[in-house]
């Protein structure tokens, strides 16, 4: 573990008084606040915190440990901001890591366009469907597209909700019809993208509130983009993200269906190896991404 964020997680826990306002505050979860605490123990060889169901109060060492990191995690942000405003301009090499499919659809011209504004940035894009760890793999951003924020000790945001539409080619509902409720999709051959939890549960929300249909089909992928090829030649129903297959319902190519029930969006996250200030580089590129989406409403989950 990084002993500077358990530090810096030591202090807030102190500085809050509880575990849960310190995971609030650091956007961790209460287990990885336990965990970096735990591990701060375990290093140190000396209880720092006394806990127990009503309170919580600091040891001799607790005490002692408290008032050095705070001294050490301050001559930190002073070395930060000292460097920050000899450099104001973003400037060197950025590791980033997204899915195949967002890099593929979206993510190129969004970087283009970074790059033409910050041309003293190098970006290395690395795509895979796997999610990473920017600690364990050195990128300084990870993208993850998810259907709930992840449970990770590093520093995580949210930068987009993601629509995602149901739909098929034309000739798959000349042949098959077109479900009109979430119900009408058990007798409908699905296509099943395979990344996340419980892939066959489909989540809906109509005039009735949520549901969630259990579908099945013949054909399931780890990759929206192949699962689009498949739709294009009639295979079957699909759920896909809305920067995957806008360009072919606006061509007729696919058709939404059951547009009285919303899909579930997924979430983009933007994960860091920096848990406590992510570098200027990287918040700048991470806003710049933000915006990008925010600017393109077809991408964007309608609030």
């Amino acid at each position: 573990m990084d002993r500077l964020i358990a530090m810096n997680v030591f202090r807030k826990v102190v500085e809050l008084g509880s575990f849960s306002a310190a995971a609030r505050h650091l956007e961790m979860s209460n287990a990885s606040i336990s965990k970096y605490l735990i591990y701060l123990e375990n290093h140190l060889g000396a209880q720092l915190l006394i806990r127990t169901t009503r309170r919580m109060n600091l040891t001799d060492a607790g005490h002692t440990y408290y008032e050095k990191c705070g001294q050490i995690l301050e001559e930190i942000d002073n070395a930060e901001t000292s460097v920050n405003q000899q450099y104001p301009a973003p400037r060197g090499l950025l590791k980033v890591r997204a899915p195949l499919s967002l890099g593929a659809a979206h993510l190129g011209r969004v970087i283009s366009t970074f790059l033409a504004r910050h041309p003293e940035v190098t970006i290395e894009l690395t795509l895979n469907d796997r999610f990473t760890d920017p600690v364990e793999e050195g990128f300084d951003v990870a993208l993850r597209i998810t259907a709930s924020p992840p449970d990770s000790s590093l520093a995580s945001r949210q930068i987009a909700r993601l629509k995602r539409i149901l739909c098929a080619a034309p000739v798959y509902v000349q042949r098959c019809g077109e479900p009109a409720t979430p119900q009408d999709l058990h007798r409908h051959n699905c296509i099943v993208y395979t990344r996340g939890e419980s892939p066959e549960e489909w989540h809906f929300t109509g005039a009735e509130g949520k549901s969630v249909t259990r579908v099945k089909g013949n054909y399931r992928c780890n990759n929206s983009i192949v699962l689009r090829e498949a739709l294009l030649e009639g295979s079957g129903i699909g759920l896909l993200p809305a920067f995957i297959v806008n360009a072919d319902i606006a061509a007729s190519r696919l058709l939404p269906l059951m547009s009285s029930h919303t899909p579930a969006p997924r979430l983009l996250f933007a994960v860091f190896q920096h848990q406590r200030y992510p570098l200027p580089k990287v918040k700048m590129f991470v806003d710049f991404v933000e915006q990008s989406f925010a600017a393109d409403s077809q991408l964007r989950f309608g609030e």
